[in-house]
């Protein structure tokens, strides 16, 4: 044993794992070894690391001069703030620091050790749990010291649990008197010696144990019968079924206050079991209780509001719920708390938010579709309606035929009647003709009331609406990106409701009766003539209300790119810069938008070209039944022509004046110059291919100018359309070809040479076929070749 004593090594690793006591004793026994071997390195490595092990820093900094060591018999220490005051300790002072520690609490833990329990505490804290527990935790922090001495410290922890339970069971005991007396800052008083033991397991076991949780029922409302209509379900019947549950947690929110505090983060906790335990189950049962996705709908924003506003907006304020909130002011961290429970809120609430978004778009579909069929159906109604009032009428006729008055609201059948020249003695086949004609006049003239104006502003104001209600949402941000996407989705339904269930079938049956009309048979009236204005109306009718319904969808189109800028973009649904960057193709909303912009500019197009052919068709007829041949071939002993424009020309001009204007104001002016120039160059060529069939003499080449100057004065002075302009002024000068006397048929040749007179539309032979239909084209023909060509028939050879 001797020879081990010699060994430097094992005499320090055996004094570091004694205890204090033996550690001093073996110091005073051992003097000879203690001082050859250990030394004062020794006892610094020993207490040092005592005085680390319960949690005091060393201080390596030199002490000044006038720091004199601790005197522990003038030093104020005490159990409770002998860590506050002796934090620290340096070289010098490193045994004065563990002595005074030593003398403070190895009293205790040598009663921990023996089991001394009864009379523990020192009188002056025998009565003070607070300080009791500061007293115990104090304890066994420096007990820490002790663990280089397994068994010792070991006894001690033991007993000190035993001790704690004891004491942890009277703080119950008291609590529970407490509690059941509502003294409940004596409660948090225990509450906080608890978590100071880090017992928070038990403090929130108590707690709980004292909660219980209300159930509240749909039918349990007075003011809320579940099975109640949607209309029934109100704001005011909403906050009488919640205030229970309202009331319940404000109550408890209060209490948590005062029993915990800002020491342990109870409020949110509690918050959440809530929603678990009571607010969610009530939730459900009054959105899915009907089992109707309908009612789920329209119920949930209202719900919703009111959620928000009465377990958020109007919840009392809790300290503890905001205790880890960094913030300066009460007010920003008031703003900070109902922040966090609206987020909680939110998180529950979101599977239902997901729900009603997905169901409400499915729901808004199918009540637009459903508006757009009952007016579908009102439409078949009146024309129903119509088609025995037509009827009715018919069968009247024939007992009181005298008695049609000349102010009858529907004054088409008088006009129909002038076409088909039918009389009062008209057969029952002819009347029946009348009738038919009579109800193709009644659909042309509604044709404007395919489209309804009122309903698509109607259904674009509730897309509106759907918006503001589904943006109460963007709230909870992990919803900010879906809930923009179906504010997307339910305007593409709008846009694609109205192309697909309105626009377009309006258009359908608009194009399918303009193709069925005829225009042939409708009559020829000018406009500038006194009493005819009624009558031009009416025969042009058809065409008009088509231009209405262009106005119309032209105005629905223009609601729609408000919409789009006004509610999309401006309240930040899209984000304008990365939509443009968008193909088409990638955003639904972009294609829908081009569908029903090329939905009607197609049927636009197809209804102005059939009107077009219409006209064409008209003119054609009125060229075949109105000119006749002596208009520009008179009898050469005819001395009385009067030199004005044919009634011919006349009726035609009537005609284009009344189509030209017909789309003014009704779209945008680049359509209308399209529509105009298209009927100008349709006409030109109906003109032409007319002038190639008469035979026009010198005389009756006045009348042709006096012809082509109104067409061109109509082109240039009223319809203003400068390009084509040109081609009526290339026919002016084509007309003055028929003028020239067939002796100056040399001229003439020299005259068809001159492309440059014609303003470049007409080229040489067709300029040399109209000339072939001068009525004396046999006896200039040799001329004008010679001049042309350079020779005639007789200059050739056979070789």
């Amino acid at each position: 044993m001797e020879d081990l004593l010699k060994v430097s090594n094992i005499v320090n690793n055996v004094v570091l794992n004694l205890n204090t006591r033996d550690y001093l004793n073996f110091k005073c026994i051992n003097q000879t070894t203690y001082k050859t071997r250990l030394g004062e390195e020794s006892d610094y490595k020993y207490f040092s690391r005592k005085l680390r092990q319960i949690g005091l820093k060393e201080d390596t900094q030199e002490a000044v001069e006038d720091n004199q060591l601790i005197d522990d018999t003038s030093h104020d220490v005490s159990l409770l703030n002998i860590y506050q005051e002796l934090p620290t300790f340096t070289r010098k002072n490193y045994l004065t620091i563990f002595k005074t520690y030593y003398r403070v609490f190895d009293p205790y833990c040598q009663k921990l050790s023996n089991n001394k329990l009864t009379d523990f505490f020192p009188s002056p804290y025998d009565r003070d749990p607070l300080q009791q527990s500061k007293i115990l935790q104090n304890i066994i922090r420096y007990n820490k010291s002790n663990s280089n001495a397994y068994e010792y410290y070991n006894k001690v922890v033991v007993n000190f649990e035993i001790l704690k339970e004891i004491f942890i069971n009277s703080c119950l005991n008291e609590m529970e008197i407490n509690f059941s007396s509502n003294n409940y800052e004596i409660v948090g008083n225990f509450m906080h010696i608890l978590l100071t033991f880090n017992e928070q397991n038990v403090a929130i076991d108590f707690f709980n144990s004292k909660i219980e949780f209300p159930t509240v029922s749909v039918g349990s409302s007075k003011d809320t019968d579940g099975d109640q209509e949607t209309s029934d379900l109100n704001e005011e019947g909403l906050q009488q079924m919640f205030k229970p549950l309202k009331d319940f947690l404000n109550e408890w929110i209060g209490i948590i206050d005062h029993l915990f505090h800002e020491d342990y983060p109870m409020a949110i906790n509690f918050y959440e079991t809530f929603l678990q335990q009571s607010l969610l189950p009530l939730i459900n049962e009054l959105l899915k209780g009907p089992n109707d996705p309908e009612i789920f709908v329209e119920r949930f924003p209202l719900v919703y509001k009111v959620l928000i506003q009465e377990f958020c907006d109007e919840l009392v304020f809790s300290n503890n719920g905001s205790m880890a909130i960094e913030s300066s002011t009460a007010t920003e961290k008031e703003v900070a708390f109902r922040k966090k429970i609206f987020d909680l809120l939110n998180v529950y609430l979101e599977p239902n938010v997901l729900e009603y978004l997905d169901q409400s778009n499915i729901q808004f579909e199918k009540n637009v579709l459903r508006q757009f069929s009952n007016f579908q159906m009102e439409q078949r109604n009146k024309t129903e309606t119509e088609r025995m009032n037509i009827s009715a009428e018919n069968s009247a006729r024939d007992l009181q035929k005298d008695e049609l008055k000349d102010g009858d609201k529907n004054t088409f059948l008088d006009s129909f009647t002038k076409v088909f020249g039918i009389t009062n003695k008209a057969s029952k086949s002819e009347q029946m003709n009348d009738n038919l004609s009579n109800l193709i006049n009644n659909s042309l003239r509604n044709i404007k009331n395919l489209i309804n104006l009122e309903l698509c502003l109607s259904i674009i104001r509730q897309t509106q609406d759907r918006i503001d209600v589904f943006l109460q949402f963007k709230t909870a941000e992990k919803l900010n990106t879906i809930v923009n996407e179906k504010c997307e989705d339910i305007f593409t339904i709008t846009i694609k409701c109205l192309n697909e269930y309105h626009v377009k079938p309006a258009y359908e049956k608009a194009i399918s009766l303009l193709q069925s009309y005829d225009i042939n048979e409708l009559p020829i009236v000018d406009d500038a003539a006194e009493g005819n204005e009624n009558n031009n109306r009416q025969s042009l009718e058809p065409l008009i209300n088509f231009s209405e319904l262009i106005n119309t969808s032209d105005i629905i189109l223009q609601m729609i790119s408000i919409f789009y800028r006004n509610e999309l973009v401006t309240k930040k649904i899209i984000n304008p810069e990365t939509e443009s960057k968008k193909n088409v193709w990638q955003s639904g909303l972009l294609q829908e938008k081009k569908n029903f912009e090329s939905t009607v500019d197609n049927f636009v197009a197809d209804g102005l070209n059939i009107g077009i052919n219409k006209l064409v068709d008209q003119i054609n007829h009125v060229f075949t039944t109105v000119q006749v041949p002596s208009d520009y071939f008179p009898a050469p002993d005819n001395r009385a022509i009067e030199i004005k424009p044919t009634q011919c020309c006349r009726e035609i001009v009537t005609i284009l004046n009344n189509h030209c204007f017909l789309l003014n104001g009704a779209t945008d002016k680049g359509t209308i110059d399209v529509y105009q120039q298209e009927i100008g160059k349709r006409f030109f060529n109906v003109l032409v291919e007319h002038i190639k069939k008469q035979i026009i003499s010198t005389q009756g080449a006045i009348i042709l100018i006096c012809d082509m100057n109104q067409y061109f004065d109509f082109f240039n002075e009223k319809l203003r359309q400068k390009s084509i302009i040109p081609y009526f002024q290339a026919l002016k000068n084509v007309s003055n070809l028929y003028l020239i006397d067939g002796k100056d048929s040399k001229d003439l040749g020299k005259l068809i040479g001159d492309l440059n007179k014609f303003q470049g539309i007409f080229s040489q032979e067709e300029i040399y076929e109209l000339v072939q239909r001068r009525q004396d084209w046999t006896l200039v023909k040799r001329d004008v070749e010679k001049v042309m060509y350079g020779l005639g028939l007789k200059d050739c050879t056979i070789m």
